[in-house]
């Protein structure tokens, strides 16, 4: 939230700059095309737009994000409870120990019950190539175990959350919560890009602009003028 209170800081204090470039009138008058004011109130108008999809974007991209991190919930608890009904059904040491293997990653432990470092990338804006492979691959492991108890014959729990057909529907729902993930995911990154390029591309991006802006006002004018005064305090950062 702070960052994206710093993206529209930037985009306002860029209109700020930009009217009161329009007030110097005639003393305003660069010959670098790209601190024009028509160019400016492009590149502002822009900017906004481009600030605007992210909002748009990102709102469906955190509802799917919410519904799939409460499906994935009971995944772990599950797991674990499956290998207890192994166990209680009587079923052989080698069974239990392929279950119990692949209940160590559903769980995202190592065979020495130490944690595995999975980053969940909450804050990281590329969740797909980094977080996402652990979603991935904890279906993958679901998988793995229904097709083992499938394939047991003493495994036959009165439980109906344990039962394999109550598993695998729950593994479809987590794959069709997981790809509406991804698919929310696309327009939510292009809207990310798109803002980074307009505001934060190097000596082309709104922000350096900005200080373009300042620089020609503070050579028109002088650095102690009042004119570079009412825009040296507009600050403008790359987040």
């Amino acid at each position: 939230m702070k960052a994206e209170t710093g993206h529209n800081k930037n985009v306002t204090n860029f209109e700020t700059l930009i009217i009161v470039c329009q007030g110097f009138g005639a003393n305003y008058n660069p010959s670098n095309p790209s601190i024009m004011i028509p160019f400016l109130m492009n590149q502002h108008t822009d900017a906004k737009a481009a600030v605007q999809e992210v909002k748009v974007t990102e709102t469906p991209f955190n509802s799917i994000e919410g519904e799939r991190k409460t499906l994935f919930k009971p995944l772990k608890p599950t797991a674990t409870k499956v290998i207890n009904a192994l166990k209680a059904a009587g079923v052989p040491a080698t069974v239990i120990a392929d279950a119990e293997t692949i209940n160590r990653k559903i769980q995202g432990k190592r065979a020495d019950n130490t944690i595995k470092e999975v980053p969940e990338g909450e804050e990281a804006k590329d969740k797909i190539s980094v977080s996402q492979q652990g979603f991935d691959m904890q279906i993958d492991h679901l998988e793995k175990l229904i097709e083992l108890v499938h394939h047991e014959p003493k495994y036959a729990p009165n439980e109906e959350h344990l039962k394999v057909t109550t598993l695998t529907d729950y593994k479809i729902a987590l794959e069709t919560i997981n790809t509406a993930f991804k698919t929310a995911y696309v327009p939510y990154k292009i809207a990310l890009q798109a803002r980074d390029v307009k505001l934060y591309s190097s000596n082309t991006g709104l922000v350096d602009n900005a200080q373009t802006v300042k620089n020609y006002v503070k050579s028109v004018f002088g650095a102690t003028s009042p004119q570079y005064r009412q825009i040296s305090a507009l600050l403008f950062r790359k987040i």
